[in-house]
Formats: C-alpha cells, structure tokens, sequence
C-alpha cells in the first residue's frame, strides 16, 4: 500500500451519552493500531463549530458518528449545520446500530462513508485509508454514495473480541468491558437479529483479567461493570446457564489486586427470567458488589410475550423475582408498554404488575414500545399511553419505584414510526 502522509490528520469522535460505549472500544480499536500513532483524537461530549475550525486549520479532519436509531435526529441535525458551515473540508463517517441498518440514509443526510456491521477492524482501516488518500471502497463493509449492493451486517465476518479492546486506556475513554456480544433469541422488538444473526461470542477470561488488571495499574480503575444482553449465558452458546464458566470469570477478576468491585447482572446488564435458579444466584451474589438485578419480563401477558417472540413465561418471570429476593438482590424488573398486539386491558395489567412488584421489595423500569429499525416490529405502530396509564406510571417514577426514559420514548417512538415509514416508500 502507498503511504504519502502529508499533514496531520484530526479524528473526532463525536460522543454522546447514549454511545459513549462504543466510542471506548473503537477508540481503544485506533490506540493498537500502529499505523494510526500520529492520528490525532479527540472524542468531544460537547462538539463546537469553532473546535472543528481549528482541527481544519491543523490538517484533514474527519468526524465520526456512532448512530443508534433513538439519536437520528440530533445526528443529522448537527451534521447538517457541519456541512453548511464546512462543506466537504471534513470528512464525515458513521457507524453503529442504525447506520449498519439503514446506511444510506447517513449518505443522504451528508455521510460520506458508513461502516455496516461491526467495527472494531473497519474502522481502523477505514481512517488509515482516508489518511493516505487510498480508496476506501475497497472495504468490503464500507459504504457511499457509488454503492449498489449494501453488506448485511449478520453476514459479514465476525470480530474476535479477544484481539480488540473493551475501552480506551490511553485516551482514559473507559466503560462496561463488553463480555457477551449477540442473542440467540430472535425477540421481535429487538434490532439484535438483524445485526448479529443469533451469533453468541464471549471474551475470554484472559482477556478481561488483563484488560482489567492493566486498568487498575495505568489508570486506577476501583470497580468494574460487565456488558452482557443476557448476563448469565456466559461461556456457552447463549441458550442456557453455564454456571461453572461463569464462575470462573467472577473468580478471576475478583482476585485481580486493586480492584474492589465487580457489578455484573445489574444495569448496563440483563438476565432472562428462565435462566434464573437458586444456586446460580446465590453464586452470583458471593462475587458481585452490585445488589440490584435487572430482570426482562417487559409483560404481565403471556400472549403478548409469545407473540414478541419471548421465548419465556410470565410465572418464570415472577420466579426468577422470587428467587433474586430470596438471595439478597433487588430486582430491576424491565417493562415494556404498548407492545404490538396488547390490548388497553392488558397494558394496565402490566401496569398493575408494576405495582406488586413493588410491594414485593422489587423496582421496575418502564419502556414504551419503539418501532426500532431492524426488528421485526419495525412497522409496527409505536406504542401509546393514555392520561391515566401516563398518571399510574407517573406515580411509580415520582416515588422512585420506576427508573426508565418512558416518558420521553413515547415521542421517540412516534418519530421512529414515522421515518420507518418513509423510509418503506423510499424502498418503493
């Protein structure tokens, strides 16, 4: 490959709450990669006009965007006032989520390049690209404008999540070290079958030991959180517990010297209901600092759950309540209101389930239902409170008993539902 570097290169990765996660690990994808050691990164909470005019005075700059579906809106927003002040002075990629759903519609909102799929190994190729002025369609999972055929992400390789960092230690851009990536299950609500294809992978014990071992000596990391869509399937093939590998990563990590607690099980974490039994629990329990465990029950209907594609039951739900009570955690039980299908009955059933659990000792956090891109509700109209569901609900956030962004999901949905709705006329 030709090299002929001229200037110095900005990279700014525009960071968001919301994808603060990813931009740690692909972050930490850029620091290990040799070739990009005079690349210049800043990873900015709050990005200026002015910042991005003295980045272009240093040199090309390029801005990243991690894009999930809920954000599109403050994205193309902030993008929109880049190219107007800035026109093609920068360069602009996204990825994420969304972007690996619906790439084309970042290029028509002013993207040059989207990454689809995972991006831990693109997007490191993808910029050193760009820094040497080579092609970067070459990339078979980046896509422009001159794209015909865009990849789908379940189909494209898979990374090894061994070989790449869960954060960015030297830029101190830390976070939850990803252990479980992918489902196998095939929940409709859910964007995860379309990204992954049911493909379970973990990182290894090794693996999180030294991340974590190198995070307590270089940047005096005290407690750390695992990622995980189903917290205890780690090790297997993500369809039932494996309590001895789990057991071995709780062992391991909570003898890594410095490092004072372990939260796994607990928010940014989940457990299915059906995975949960005494034993598991009480094993869990004598590793981890967290007292909270997040449970996804998200119906009090057994209809609704099994069209939603659940693959659980309403009493396996309250057992694994019951259970989690009984080992000395908290259950975080999420809800979701207005799934397709259910009716206002059922939606105050859930609402009354809410409150039991309460007065069981759990929390809930509430969701209303988002026609999230990519799942097979994606055309589903997007769910609706009333005025007294909207009261009940109120209620339970004012006495802190429900946690959650339902109360503004409701207007995130309507949007979803609209832009999936224009999106299905643009396929016409």
């Amino acid at each position: 490959m030709r090299v002929h570097l001229l200037s110095p290169h900005s990279l700014i990765f525009r960071t968001h709450s919301s994808s603060r996660y990813s931009v740690a690990a692909l972050v930490g994808a850029l620091e290990i990669d040799q070739r990009l050691s005079d690349l210049d990164i800043q990873a900015p909470l709050d990005l200026s006009l002015n910042s991005i005019q003295m980045a272009i005075k240093k040199g090309p700059t390029i801005i990243a965007h991690s894009v999930m579906s809920t954000q599109t809106r403050r994205v193309y927003e902030e993008v929109k006032k880049i190219r107007e002040r800035f026109g093609n002075d920068v360069t602009i990629i996204g990825g994420g989520a969304h972007a690996s759903i619906r790439p084309k519609e970042l290029l028509v909102k002013g993207f040059d390049y989207v990454v689809v799929g995972e991006g831990e190994y693109v997007f490191p190729d993808l910029i050193w690209q760009l820094m040497n002025n080579d092609d970067p369609m070459d990339i078979p999972s980046v896509v422009d404008k001159t794209t015909n055929e865009v990849p789908v992400p379940k189909k494209l390789p898979i990374v090894d999540l061994d070989k790449c960092p869960p954060f960015a230690l030297g830029m101190n851009i830390l976070g939850p070290i990803e252990v479980t990536r992918g489902c196998p299950f095939q929940c409709k609500f859910c964007s995860t079958p379309f990204l992954t294809g049911g493909r379970v992978r973990h990182r290894s014990v090794e693996s999180i030991t030294n991340w974590l071992t190198l995070a307590v000596e270089k940047s005096g990391f005290e407690r750390t959180w695992f990622l995980s869509p189903n917290a205890l399937c780690y090790g297997g093939h993500g369809r039932k517990a494996e309590p001895e590998k789990l057991e071995s990563l709780l062992k391991a990590v909570t003898k890594i010297d410095g490092l004072e607690e372990v939260f796994f099980g607990s928010f940014p974490s989940e457990v299915r209901p059906e995975f949960v039994t005494k034993s598991i629990l009480e094993m869990l329990r004598s590793y981890v600092a967290n007292d909270t465990l997040q449970i996804g029950l998200q119906s009090s209907s057994n209809r609704v759950l099994n069209l939603a594609n659940r693959h659980h039951t309403v009493e396996q739900g309250m057992d694994a309540i019951q259970i989690a009570l009984e080992t000395g955690f908290i259950p975080h039980v999420d809800m979701i209101f207005g799934l397709p299908g259910e009716t206002k009955e059922e939606l105050y059933e859930s609402i009354d389930l809410c409150y039991n659990l309460v007065e069981m000792g759990a929390k809930t956090h509430g969701h209303v239902f988002m026609p999230l891109p990519g799942s097979a509700y994606e055309n589903m109209p997007p769910g609706r409170l009333d005025t007294e569901s909207r009261r009940l609900l109120g209620e339970l956030s004012r006495r802190k008993d429900m946690t959650g962004s339902w109360s503004t999901q409701e207007g995130i949905a309507e949007y979803l539902w609209s832009q999936n709705k224009d999106a299905g006329k643009s396929l016409k």
